[in-house]
């Protein structure tokens, strides 16, 4: 059975929180020489740099600040979903476009899908997906967490490790969308003990109504949210998947981004 590498959340069911195992990190390939020049080449233009954590949130600021677009298409068999990335999360945005121009989300794959919570991707286990990683540089991103932004259905998340990361560094790959089934007040309640939040009336009601992942507030940056399309994740969300809640079925997806009207 093949390994699944996947950034892995905490997650509530039925209200209770279940801790699961901690995280692993995506190996390097193998066989990819460890003599890699300081540079590399995209598909087509310039050079890039091998981005690490000592670099990569100088480079992202510089890039971001370059970048004029605020929604990203994202492309599957079942529909298209649109996503608008907030301006408050500088890092967690120039990200995001950063990979869609180095073309890494061109295609590469969903690595999970659990209803009722998330659709999650950009960590393949893929050797050509693996390899891209390699190039393009191992690093996380600084938290950019806001008060504001709510695990709420629809809500775009980075993922990260649970060891040994007390800043709750980000994945610089893997991405999750909330699908969110409606919470409850016990759950609500459990959540806010967890994450030491407190949410006011217009928070509960919306994640009375139109649900969430509350357990995941002041846990990971939400640096985004679906626009249009979130009956797409909801469709992707009902998919059959496997124990390790990786799809049966590969679901391939592309991202692009949507040019300012």
């Amino acid at each position: 059975m093949k390994f699944k590498f996947v950034f892995l959340l905490l997650m509530l069911s039925c209200g209770t929180e279940v801790e699961q195992p901690p995280a692993t990190d995506v190996p390097e390939s193998e066989q990819i020489e460890e003599k890699v020049e300081t540079t590399v080449p995209a598909a087509s233009g310039p050079k890039y740099p091998r981005l690490k954590d000592a670099t990569a949130s100088g480079y992202l600021a510089e890039f971001g600040a370059q970048q004029t677009a605020t929604q990203v298409r994202l492309k599957t068999s079942f529909g298209d979903i649109r996503i608008e990335l907030f301006e408050d999360t500088p890092l967690h945005k120039a990200n995001f476009l950063y990979l869609i121009e180095r073309e890494y989300f061109c295609p590469t794959e969903l690595v999970r899908i659990v209803p009722g919570f998330v659709i999650q991707g950009g960590n393949s286990e893929k050797v050509e997906d693996q390899e891209e990683r390699f190039l393009i540089g191992d690093y996380t991103i600084p938290s950019e967490m806001k008060k504001s932004h709510l695990h709420t259905s629809g809500a775009l998340a980075m993922s990260r490790s649970y060891d040994n990361n007390p800043e709750k560094r980000s994945s610089a790959y893997d991405f999750y969308i909330v699908d969110g089934a409606k919470v409850t007040q016990s759950a609500l309640f459990q959540a806010s003990e967890k994450n030491g939040r407190t949410y006011t009336e217009q928070e509960k009601q919306i994640y009375f109504k139109q649900g969430g992942a509350p357990h995941l507030d002041n846990e990971h940056t939400v640096f985004g949210r679906v626009v249009s399309g979130l009956n797409v994740v909801k469709e992707i969300a009902k998919q059959p998947n496997d124990e390790a809640e990786w799809p049966v079925k590969e679901i391939e997806i592309f991202m692009e981004v949507v040019p300012n009207q």
